[in-house]
This record gives structure tokens, sequence and C-alpha cells, in this order.
């Protein structure tokens, strides 16, 4: 969580500097296909915010920047790859995917799929019996997932570890049946693994039919997102709180679309009002799987998409802009993978010293060994 802090000040400090305010243009590119290049920011912009990918980097873990792309006013204002790395190479997202899971439960509103975020999330397991002591579950709503506030166990409860979910014969229900740790509402856990599967099989329901492919008709397809991949537990239902990968110019269009208070080129994608959602409530820096990170007058309503390893997609409605990062722990950790696959001590160490301090509990071990600095 310190982590987290530091990230989102850190973030304050760069968009003080980056951008001035500007109103939203009402003449705007639309990049389905191709994205428009405007004019690049100045240099000294440039060494700043490559300077500040560094500082929230080591913040999250690591110090490598893979990609860096600013979109301004619809047009790509800066771009640059590191070697290996290009506009259209997909990048592992991590816990973007949950920011991604969100923007598929406004499309699933939109779609009359889902009634609204205060439907219970029990209304769609009915054929599910709720063990005695567990009543709470029963208050639980799909607002409770989106803000991280369902009372199922978090990354740091070790019920959150205690059960081989992802190869569960219904990974979505056993995920819901974790101990409840406290009612509905009562406190905030960030979780890769109870809450984001649990709504995951919950969209997979609603839409009756293959998630993956409902978001590529949906959401991906209507903006032009090509690049998009979305790994899934054993039983198929796509992961909700990891395995999501896509390109860096798909990042943008998903942070441009929310820009865009959930339109596209004419088209209601999300509605307005769960855009207008969001962002973190006053007081607080977590909204609708979406981090805040700015109090700052003009920067009121800024928010993004995080993940491991430095993913950010950043928002700023105040300054028309997106900003995007991907970022990876580079060549050390792909030695220690390798390592650790082969040698029980490596193996040991990296489960006693390093393991501990990943912010990626509940994501099943062996997906993070293949992915990990990715």
């Amino acid at each position: 969580m310190k982590k987290r802090i530091l990230s989102i000040f850190l973030s304050a400090l760069l968009i003080l500097t980056l951008l001035a305010p500007a109103a939203i243009a009402e003449d705007r590119p639309w990049p389905t296909r191709e994205f428009v290049t405007g004019e690049r920011i100045p240099l000294r912009k440039a060494l700043a915010l490559e300077a500040f990918c560094v500082r929230d980097a080591i913040a999250d873990g690591n110090v490598f920047t893979d990609s860096v792309l600013v979109l301004h006013k619809g047009e790509i204002v800066y771009e640059r790859h590191a070697r290996g790395w290009d506009a259209e190479t997909r990048h592992q997202m991590y816990s973007v995917t949950k920011s991604v899971l969100s923007a598929l439960v406004g499309v699933a509103i939109a779609d009359g799929k889902i009634q609204s975020v205060e439907q219970k999330v029990i209304e769609f397991f009915d054929d599910l019996t709720i063990p005695a002591g567990q009543e709470a579950k029963n208050g639980i709503t799909i607002e409770h997932l989106l803000r991280q506030t369902s009372g199922l166990p978090g990354d740091g409860d070790r019920e959150s570890e205690a059960v081989e979910w992802w190869a569960a014969e219904d990974s979505g229900k056993a995920c819901f049946l974790f101990p409840q740790m406290a009612a509905p509402g009562e406190r905030f856990a960030y979780s890769s693994a109870a809450g984001m599967q649990t709504l995951s099989a919950l969209l997979a329901i609603a839409v009756g039919g293959d998630l993956f492919d409902y978001a590529k008709s949906k959401l991906f397809g209507p903006l032009g997102m090509t690049s998009v991949t979305w790994d899934a537990a054993d039983d198929g239902v796509y992961y909700g709180g990891f395995g999501f990968s896509m390109s860096p110019r798909d990042m943008a269009r998903l942070g441009y679309l929310y820009l865009n208070h959930g339109k596209w080129d004419g088209v209601q994608i999300i509605p307005a009002e769960y855009v207008a959602a969001t962002p973190p409530p006053a007081g607080m820096n977590y909204g609708y799987l979406f981090w805040g990170f700015s109090d700052k007058e003009g920067y009121e309503n800024a928010y993004g998409a995080n993940g491991a390893f430095g993913q950010r997609i950043w928002i700023l409605p105040g300054q028309d802009a997106v900003i995007v990062r991907t970022g990876s722990a580079g060549p050390l950790t792909t030695a220690v993978r390798n390592g650790a696959q082969r040698n029980d001590l490596v193996l040991w160490l990296f489960m006693n010293v390093v393991y501990p301090f990943v912010p990626l509990k509940g994501v099943p071990l062996h997906y993070f060994m293949e992915t990990l600095g990715t």
C-alpha cells in the first residue's frame, strides 16, 4: 500500500509539470485504426516524463520502462519504445485486467445484460447455497466487487491463498465461497482472486456466453483494439484480476474511451454515468477498479489503471490527455524465474525471500512464474 501511495504522489508531481489544463475538444480524431500524430511535446517535458517513469517504476519494484505514450487532444504527442518493444507489441497487463473487467461491466449495463451495479451477486449464482455463517454474502452487490469492499478475502489475507481456485471445477463459485472476512461495504481489501474471479464469472453468466468473444464484439472491436489476449483458469473462466495482454496503443484507446465519457465516435459504448462514477470518491484513492492519484485543483478527476511492474493508463480529463506506460522487471527476474524452475534451492529462496514482497498474492504461482518480468 505504501508503494501505491508513493506512486500516486509521484504521478501528481509528473502531471503538474507535463500538461496544462485544457478543455475537451469537440472535433476529435478517433484512432479506431490509425492514430493522428500531433506536435511533439518539448524535450524538457519528455525528459520529465521519462524521469517520472523511472521513479514510479522504483515505487513499483523495477526500473525498466518498455513503452511510454502520451495522447493529447486525441493525438500522439510523445511515443517511445525500448529495444525489443514497439507500438503493437503485446504486454502483460497484470492488474490493469481489473480495469478492463470494470469497463466490461459498464458495457454489459449499456447492453441490458446487467440491470445496475446495485444488483446482488447471488442473483447470478442462483444454484448456489450459501454456507451457514456466511449469510453476509447475500448482500454483496456488483458495486461492492467494483470497489473491492465485498468482504471477501483480499490479497493480504491468508485465506486468499488457501484454495487452488484456478483449478476448481467452477472458479467463480469457488472464489465467491471464500470465507467472508467482513460485512459488505465495511472494509477495503484489494483482491486479485476472490472478488475478481467472482466478477469475471458473473459477467460470463450475464452475457450468456464466452466473455472474451463478447468483449471483442462490444468493446475491443469498436475501438479497433486488435492486439488483445486474455488467459483463463482451468474451467475456461477468464482471469478477472490479471491475465490480460495488449499493446501500448490499445491501452491508449481504452483510456481515450474513458476520457470521452464512454463514447466512441458518436456511439455510447459505456454509459456516461458509469464512467462518471469510476474515479474514486472524495477522500478515497480507489474507484471502480481504477486508482485515483491527485486532489489538486484541475486534477480532481484524474485516475488510472495500474498493474504490477509499472503498467499504467492515466486518464486526465482536465488536460484532455491519456498517458500510457508499460514496464517489466527486467533480466534479473527472468534469471530468477528460470533458476527457480530448475533448482530447488533457488525456488526456496524465491518463495521465502522474494515472493512475500511481490504484490500479486492470489495469483497462481505457476502463472506468476511464467509471466514474471514480461
